[in-house]
């Protein structure tokens, strides 16, 4: 067993699991309850709740991006059977940003017209995909020390053309996005939509190949 020092990637990835189901579910905190007399709602709430439009689009984007953050993060795991320290700091990096996420998420979703919020939202994001892209990079580097020497084969992280559009789609949109910001700050939101358009194209591409 030398030079497999570490722990099982077991625990890191229920430490993991647990953290992305409780960022996930914390998102719904930023969706805000309207408060008005029950005598007033019949009139006051439809329009109140058609108001909240932009909280639950970005409350669905965040939510489906960290939902594609975890497949990733389990993708690129799935590959290994130890992990060593630095690998276990690297992941640590990018639950970091994913615990960040429902705040900025809340933060963009009540100021939407807010360049500074909004930034924060995307440079989030942002940092969360250069994390886990760190991980791929040191575990495609390192897998021969990670992983069981009788399966070499685990350890080959595959990065076809559909992988390597999955693993660029979200950091590139979010750059897209941040540069959007800064010209409108609520409409650069719509530009994670392409996300789906670019998997599909990715997975098109790979048929073709």
């Amino acid at each position: 067993m030398a030079g497999k020092e570490g722990i099982g990637k077991s625990r890191l990835e229920a430490l993991s699991d647990g953290i992305f189901a409780f960022s996930m579910t914390l998102l719904v905190i930023s969706l805000t309850v309207p408060l008005v007399p029950d005598w007033d709602a019949p009139a006051l709430l439809p329009g109140m709740i058609a108001d909240m439009f932009p909280e639950f689009l970005i409350f669905s984007i965040a939510f489906f991006i960290i939902a594609g953050y975890w497949l990733a993060h389990h993708r690129i795991l799935r590959s290994i059977d130890y992990v060593d320290e630095r690998l276990i700091w690297i992941n640590l990096l990018l639950l970091f940003f994913i615990v960040l996420i429902p705040f900025t998420t809340s933060i963009s979703g009540d100021y939407n017209a807010v360049l500074e919020a909004v930034l924060l939202f995307h440079i989030n994001l942002l940092c969360a995909s250069i994390a886990l892209t760190l991980i791929w990079l040191y575990i495609r580097n390192q897998y021969a020390n990670l992983t069981n020497d009788t399966e070499p084969e685990r350890g080959r992280i595959q990065f076809d053309t559909a992988g390597r559009i999955r693993a660029l789609a979200i950091p590139a949109i979010t750059i897209v996005a941040i540069f959007v910001s800064f010209i409108n700050p609520a409409g650069s939101m719509w530009c994670y939509l392409l996300i789906p358009i670019l998997m599909v194209a990715g997975r098109k591409a790979a048929q073709l190949a």
